[in-house]
């Protein structure tokens, strides 16, 4: 059934036989045992457009939707409630594709699969994608090495001079895809990322002005009937904002689709912690019940998520803090991965769980917790109240259960403890 918008100009293109698609979704078990929509939408020529929806669950796992669009693009699949929250594709006149959606996909904000077909282009995106971020991951992992804690301006240097090697690395591939790539569409957001990427400073990038010029040449030889690349070439300006119309469209859908994920229950009175504030906060899914149990001790409380870059930045400073102040400072980690089992893959694959004596040189204790209430699948109470924007999102505790600090680097959080239990030692 098509999701009609009050409102919504009707593109030009649309009705036109020659540029209509369809695609057949399939979803697993868990992902169809809660009632929910799926919606197929695009934003083409700068305007939003609403393909349509379809609805599934436990007894219904499979469904087509129709839609037009003038030339390749991406279009992307929303579910409303489980699920990965954005699944992109690309698709052209006359496509018909099928997608599988499997349990495994669920969770991610952003997820890219490769179960599908009848379209090449989008295989070609996805496997474009997953080696961009492979590279740019090793490229992230090095960098954030050379903000660890006690690095000498040498070790620095080195690990920085690492990391611009994987950059250039990754630069140097979205240049090679750009002038190499098949799907129209993936190719020129590759090209576009080198031109405006070189335009704006060209010194900080592995290519050359006349690499750059050369693939700009190329486009139009590969793609001489893709309109985009035509208006991409001749003038190197990709309009990137909506109509006031289509931001409206666009936001309300996100709207919508976040409220059914996060807030299923009645909306929870918001009281943010500030410096100043006792901590008595309620602890799910660990050896504690309670911020309470740890008095007579500092506490750092830090919530993030596998997803979350600078969480995982800090992650080696953190077990640096575990162990520098074993006897004086608690660690409680809370999840927010809507992913439950992507939470704990990723607290074993960062070492975040207790090493003893037999395991390291440096023993440590970190307490883990998860935010999420499994039989409801809706972060607890408690949490929702911290009115948590950003993450990472943290509390430095002192031993009465005072916080001292929130949102602070753990950096400085490691400064600070050294200066508090020095003047402890000379009280």
């Amino acid at each position: 059934m098509a999701l009609s918008v009050s409102g919504a100009s009707a593109q030009k293109w649309v009705g036109v036989p020659e540029n209509r698609f369809a695609v057949t979704v399939k979803i697993d078990s868990a992902i169809a045992s809660e009632p929910q929509k799926m919606y197929m939408y695009s934003m083409i020529e700068r305007e939003m457009q609403l393909h349509d929806s379809i609805s599934f669950d436990s007894l219904h796992r499979e469904g087509t939707m129709h839609g037009y669009v003038p030339y390749e693009y991406n279009v992307n699949l929303m579910l409303q409630r489980r699920g990965p929250q954005c699944v992109p594709i690309v698709v052209k006149g006359g496509d018909s594709l099928t997608i599988h959606i499997g349990d495994e996909d669920d969770g991610f904000r952003l997820r890219y699969i490769d179960k599908v077909q009848g379209s090449p282009s989008t295989l070609e995106m996805v496997h474009y994608q997953c080696r961009y971020d492979s590279l740019r991951q090793v490229y992230l992992n090095q960098n954030n090495m050379s903000q660890l804690y006690n690095l000498s301006d040498a070790q620095c240097d080195s690990i920085r001079a690492i990391a611009k090697q994987e950059k250039d690395k990754l630069e140097r591939y979205i240049l090679d895809y750009a002038c190499t790539g098949k799907s129209p569409y993936s190719v020129i957001e590759a090209a576009s990322d080198v031109f405006y990427s070189f335009r704006r400073n060209p010194t900080l990038y592995p290519y050359t002005e006349k690499e750059v010029d050369d693939m700009m040449n190329s486009l139009l030889v590969r793609f001489p009937d893709y309109s985009p690349m035509k208006a991409f070439v001749n003038d190197s300006t990709m309009g990137t904002y909506m109509s006031a119309q289509s931001f409206e469209i666009w936001a309300g859908m996100q709207l919508r689709t976040y409220s059914e994920r996060f807030q299923k229950e009645d909306k929870v009175k918001v009281r943010p912690l500030k410096v100043g504030d006792y901590m008595n906060l309620r602890l799910y899914n660990g050896a504690k019940p309670n911020v309470n149990e740890f008095r007579g001790k500092y506490v750092l409380v830090d919530f993030w998520a596998s997803w979350c870059q600078p969480c995982m930045a800090q992650m080696p400073n953190i077990r640096y803090a575990a162990q520098e102040f074993s006897d004086d400072l608690a660690v409680c980690l809370i999840g927010i991965d809507e992913n439950r089992k992507q939470w704990w893959s990723t607290v074993k694959e960062k070492d975040l769980r207790n090493k003893d004596a037999t395991q390291t040189d440096r023993p440590y204790k970190i307490y883990n917790y998860y935010a999420y209430d499994d039989k409801k699948r809706v972060m607890y109470p408690e949490y929702q109240a911290l009115d948590i924007q950003t993450i990472p999102h943290n509390y430095l505790v002192d031993r009465s259960g005072r916080i001292i600090a929130k949102n602070i680097s753990i950096t400085l959080a490691i400064d600070k403890l050294k200066i508090l239990l020095e003047k402890e030692k000379q009280q």
